[in-house]
């Protein structure tokens, strides 16, 4: 009977043990997320009064700090951390890593596609983190990103897209297209809870030392098509090769400007999308001179000469 209840007792604690080693990791992740330190700040009212086009990233490594530092030519962004806003440069609050990032180029990005509205970047970025980490229940992620959308709404900066670069650690864990695509589902879910409520642009990020992974594709490419909810993004799987990934898996410094470059051209498409169609003028400059004429040979009267010159 005792050998019995301590086999039981040991399955239990193994079983107990599985379920908490992976928050455990997590929340040891979320402890490496960059703070803010010597950014230079500035008044969020004047962020929110300069009518911003507010992007909020989301995702793993590459989506976080992970990137080739160089700071050369590289202007500071305007970041939202922590309740505070601040002109920021790599690495930038609110992702893991001591390197540079993808957000960091995006606004000049955004420029050279002609984009003239300021841009407000937040970021919560973690390394190896999955979608089922980022959306179960229980998750300090997934509260770590409730918290940080309440912060954003709080200061007047309503996120006008949701940037998601994700997919390196389900492809890696083997997760299937339905699973992905149903885990995408609770991600739009809980951001529409939240509070954020815009479109949902999803990179192709799958390839970490791999080929891409074929079901975790199928499910972004399936849902941005079907789904009104998701915008398909950047294929930042075609970044492959030396020249931009530092290790086979994160962006060298011509890596993170492509990947800016590629992001920039899907967000000014979307922002195109989003605006209203241009209306046209009702008649054409002829059409409004031969009634201006008509009105005044109107108001003038009839010719009493007309019938004598025919």
């Amino acid at each position: 009977m005792t050998t019995l209840v301590i086999a039981s007792a040991s399955v239990a604690l193994l079983i107990l043990q599985k379920h908490l080693r992976p928050v455990s990791g997590l929340a040891a992740r979320l402890g490496q997320i960059a703070r803010m330190g010597s950014e230079t700040g500035i008044s969020c009212a004047d962020v929110v009064s300069g009518r911003p086009l507010v992007l909020l990233a989301l995702g793993q490594s590459n989506a976080a700090n992970h990137g080739s530092l160089d700071r050369r030519d590289v202007e500071a962004v305007t970041l939202v951390a922590e309740g505070k806003c601040s002109q920021a440069v790599d690495p930038l609050a609110g992702g893991t890593g001591d390197g540079g990032s993808i957000w960091q180029r995006l606004p000049a990005a955004l420029r050279e596609q002609r984009s003239e509205r300021p841009i407000v970047i937040s970021v919560l970025g973690v390394d190896a983190s999955s979608i089922d980490e980022w959306t179960r229940p229980d998750s300090p992620l997934r509260q770590r990103l409730v918290e940080q959308i309440a912060s954003l709404l709080g200061l007047g900066l309503l996120p006008d897209f949701v940037l998601w670069q994700q997919g390196e650690a389900d492809s890696r864990a083997g997760t299937s297209s339905d699973d992905y695509a149903e885990r995408l589902d609770r991600l739009a879910a809980l951001l529409h809870e939240a509070g954020a409520k815009a479109p949902i642009i999803l990179a192709l990020s799958t390839i970490c030392r791999s080929a891409p992974n074929d079901a975790i594709r199928r499910a972004i490419t399936a849902k941005a098509s079907a789904d009104r909810r998701f915008r398909l993004g950047p294929d930042t799987d075609v970044l492959a090769g030396e020249g931009f990934r530092r290790d086979g898996c994160h962006f060298t410094s011509d890596g993170l400007i492509s990947a800016a470059k590629m992001w920039a051209v899907s967000i000014n498409a979307e922002v195109s999308r989003s605006m209203p169609p241009v209306r046209q003028a009702p008649t054409s400059d002829r059409v409004a001179a031969n009634a201006a004429q008509s009105a005044s040979v109107t108001r003038a009267g009839p010719d009493p000469d007309a019938s004598l010159r025919h």
